[in-house]
């Protein structure tokens, strides 16, 4: 379950800005690896647009900036 969580906290930390339900998705695909054979499933996310993930893996290869915008 730790592993779960600390996977679906990565998705919102890479894709807050650029997509933010993207953790729905996620946890949708989470659920159905861990479902019993023919379990009622709710419909999935759909997925984010590849714009929006080119903008989050964008953002994740940024150094970190400080409070004026510099890079530390």
């Amino acid at each position: 379950m730790v592993i779960l969580l600390m996977a679906n906290a990565g998705v919102i930390a890479a894709s807050q800005d650029a997509a933010p339900d993207t953790w729905r998705r996620l946890v949708g695909q989470m659920l159905r690896a861990y479902a019993s054979p023919g379990a009622d499933l709710p419909p999935l996310e759909p997925a984010p647009a590849p714009t929006a993930l080119y903008r989050a893996m964008v953002r994740l290869t940024r150094p970190p900036s400080g409070p004026d915008g510099d890079t530390k």
